[in-house]
């Protein structure tokens, strides 16, 4: 079994077709968190899809992936948060992660480093390449929450293990950002992005400029890990961009998946 990464390239939405407040079609969440998750199912799917799109045998594909009566020889866990991308008044961004994050995530792969802890909900993490702090000031500024930045070797070391270990250079890994695990929380069901859009008529065809229709994604540049079992023969290699989710032809739901390196 081994351990792969999933970053998301364009907005990404998986839902699961329940309105929750303001927002019409809410991402696919954990029951216990509230953080998005990609749906193992939905993952396994649109890798298949891939296989097929890019001409591997039938017979491969149905051998990997399985069918109706046959399970198949791979097995494709959810992906599980691992960092989300907030704004910032510097810098741009920061991609944030929290000690209970990395911690779900170290338990499954070997070599991890010490997990970085900020002391308080007040204290924001960074590594030596990373300045969140407002000029002339020693206040970094996330979303609409002030906090006190901190270096932090360890975050470092996190950037390093992730860039070596899976991501290369195709991250923003410099960016990363520790904070405690009921700030990340709060980001994970409060900070995703959200999009009005035009309804279709289902009986012309057009737009029906009468209705309007909420959607919530997951933004660009955010982690998931996953766990992948058996045959992988047929999988797309790693960098290599597929479709998952929906409104695809709007350009949503590009990503990535990362396999471990040897």
């Amino acid at each position: 079994m081994t351990v792969s990464l999933l970053q998301v390239l364009t907005p990404l939405h998986l839902g699961e077709g329940t309105q929750i407040g303001a927002v019409d079609l809410p991402v696919a969440r954990e029951r216990h968190t509230d953080w998005p998750f990609v749906p193992g199912a939905s993952l396994k799917g649109a890798l298949r899809a891939h296989a097929r799109r890019t001409g591997h045998r039938d017979e491969d594909v149905r051998r990997v992936f399985g069918e109706a009566l046959f399970r198949g020889a791979i097995s494709v866990g959810d992906g599980v948060l691992l960092a989300t991308p907030a704004r910032t008044f510097t810098s741009t961004f920061a991609l944030l992660t929290s000690p209970l994050t990395l911690g779900r995530f170290a338990r499954q792969v070997s070599g991890a480093p010490e997990i970085p802890s900020p002391s308080s909900p007040e204290r924001v993490l960074v590594g030596s390449r990373f300045d969140l702090k407002v000029p002339s000031k020693e206040l970094a500024v996330i979303e609409d929450l002030c906090f006190i930045q901190e270096n932090s070797d360890r975050v470092d070391a996190w950037a390093e293990f992730l860039r070596e270990g899976w991501l290369g250079d195709e991250a923003p890994l410099d960016h990363l950002a520790v904070v405690h695990d009921d700030v990340f929380a709060h980001a994970a069901r409060a900070w995703l992005p959200v999009r009005t859009r035009n309804a279709i008529d289902a009986a012309t065809g057009v737009v029906d400029e009468h209705k309007l229709f909420s959607v919530e994604y997951v933004a660009p540049e955010t982690l998931f890990w996953t766990l992948v079992d058996g045959d992988d023969a047929v999988l797309p290699l790693s960098g290599d961009a597929f479709a998952l989710g929906g409104h695809n032809s709007t350009g949503a739901g590009r990503v990535t998946l990362w396999k471990e390196r040897s």
